[in-house]
């Protein structure tokens, strides 16, 4: 399981002896201070500790290369865990390395360090002992939830009873709804003691932004509290399917929680259609519709929304395949249709991370909107 962080990097990942981790990351440290290309020029730096689960020893090097990035912005000490449950023989495996960055004039080389654990057998269990021995003492601690379910095995409460902040991405558990639920039961669990962020949700900020200045105007605004219908459209076979149905399941949890409207149940017309969802606003019926559906033109829809008041008055948000452009419209019974084009800023998962962990703010806005979710889902 030899790593490399190359292109930023003190060259391999190197087998480590568990029970005296500390004393492996001080002898690597010992070995840079030593190589002439380095002496004299290396500054440890360390702001947080970041956790991160991961599945598979493909995660984990895909995370590797990110931490790359990230230590750019937030140096940190990070800690990749792997469990393997049913493996044998039990035990552990760790492995230490180091990040870095080119400097800039004469600045001082920026390092941050790197421990790779896999948990096999029943040492699963004891993997609190060694990972919360490795947080850095006074330092706030993050855990990046990377995984295609949140279902964290028993050995992680003695972790989130130190941790402050959880990071997830809902375009990962989308693809079964019963891990939104486990999000949800998870988050009530632990309310008020740790932030909870969702990549995801940060991707529809600016559609959350478009829609609320849609309704800026005094013109308009009455219509937001007589909203009745919400379609969402979305692409069928896409790789982007379950971000694209986690998102549609997002916005409309927000306009339900903001709006203030109480879920009253769920319908579909046939086994493999979505479900409808049934809402009551304080000023009538509210159905929620979602539309899978195949996108042959390249030039066609590949993410849809589409706001009614009363059958009269339509606003729609439409994207096209290139994810980058917006397109709004707004149509009022009386007034000319308006509409016009707007550049998303598309973030990566790695700029969303930098951005989260520099913030570390508790979204209430969001926990409100996930627990809508789990209601819609339950």
């Amino acid at each position: 399981m030899a790593r490399t962080t190359e292109p930023i990097s003190l060259g391999e990942a190197r087998l480590a002896n568990v029970a005296d981790l500390e004393g492996e990351l001080s002898a690597l440290w010992r070995s840079v201070a030593e190589d002439p290309a380095t002496k004299d020029v290396v500054t440890r730096a360390c702001a947080l500790t970041l956790l991160v689960y991961v599945e598979s020893d493909e995660a984990a090097e895909e995370v590797n290369n990110l931490v790359a990035e990230v230590t750019r912005q937030n140096p940190c000490r990070t800690v990749i865990m792997m469990l393997e449950p049913e493996a044998s023989p039990a035990g552990f495996e760790a492995w230490v390395s180091a990040h870095y960055h080119v400097p800039v004039g004469g600045e001082k080389q920026v390092c941050c360090e790197q421990v790779t654990l896999r948990a096999r057998g029943g040492a699963v269990q004891g993997l609190p002992s060694v990972v919360l021995p490795l947080a850095v003492a006074s330092l706030p601690i993050f855990l990046w939830w990377r995984a295609r379910d949140f279902s964290p095995p028993p050995c992680f409460d003695e972790i989130f009873r130190v941790t402050q902040h959880v990071l997830v991405d809902t375009a990962r558990l989308a693809a079964q709804a019963g891990h939104l639920k486990a999000l949800t039961d998870w988050l009530q669990k632990f309310q008020g003691r740790i932030r909870l962020t969702d990549f995801n949700w940060n991707r529809i900020t600016p559609w959350r932004e478009l829609i609320a200045q849609c309704f800026d105007s005094p013109e308009r605004r009455p219509y937001l509290d007589r909203l009745s219908a919400v379609h969402i459209e979305y692409e069928q076979n896409s790789a982007r399917l379950a971000t694209q149905r986690a998102q549609g399941l997002l916005l409309a949890g927000w306009l339900a929680s903001r709006l203030g409207w109480k879920f009253i149940g769920s319908a579909r017309h046939h086994e493999t259609a979505p479900r409808t969802f049934r809402f009551k606003s304080p000023s009538g019926a509210v159905e929620v519709k979602r539309n899978l559906k195949q996108v042959d033109d390249p030039c066609g829809v590949c993410f849809r929304i589409e706001l009614r008041a009363g059958g009269a008055a339509r606003f729609s948000f439409t994207r096209g395949p290139d994810g980058k452009v917006v397109r709004t419209l707004a149509e009022v019974p009386g007034s000319l249709p308006v509409g016009r084009s707007v550049r998303l800023e598309v973030l990566e998962e790695v700029e969303i991370l930098n951005e989260e962990l520099k913030l570390d703010l508790r979204d209430q806005r969001y926990e409100e909107a996930l627990g809508v979710v789990a209601r819609m889902l339950g």
